[in-house]
């Protein structure tokens, strides 16, 4: 004797559960359209939230000063945790950036909190700055 297991999806319509079956029924029955049918069936994917960051890396090269670049990576070589890179950014920062890039000290926090972010600062003078998240 086979049995054969079913697992029926239930699906609210306002405040009355449908399954897959009932759906598939009302369609065949021309109750609903087919478009109110695909939402009753599919629900929409959820929007995720981007992974918060826990630690801040730099990495600072100045051209043509080999000791300068030797003690900035020996300072900096371990990962920033993200409270102590916002208690500052939050105390120290202008509330405007620059003129040139309009951003405010709130939306900058935003930005470097979220995991994953890169950002690459090329100077006139040829300093180079690595900022990553993670």
């Amino acid at each position: 004797m086979n049995i054969i297991k079913v697992s029926i999806k239930k699906i609210n319509k306002g405040v009355v559960k449908l399954t897959k079956n009932e759906v598939l029924v009302q369609l065949s029955k021309k109750e609903i359209s087919k478009k109110e049918a695909y939402k009753l069936l599919y629900s929409e994917p959820k929007v995720r939230k981007p992974r918060r960051a826990h630690f801040l890396k730099v990495k600072v090269r100045v051209p043509d000063e080999g000791p300068a670049n030797f003690f900035l990576g020996l300072i900096l070589f371990f990962p920033i945790p993200m409270f102590i890179v916002r208690m500052i950014m939050r105390r120290f920062m202008k509330e405007e950036v620059t003129e040139q890039f309009q951003m405010s000290k709130s939306e900058l926090i935003r930005l470097v909190s979220i995991r994953g972010v890169k950002i690459k600062v090329n100077t006139h003078t040829n300093e180079k700055i690595y900022v990553r998240t993670y």
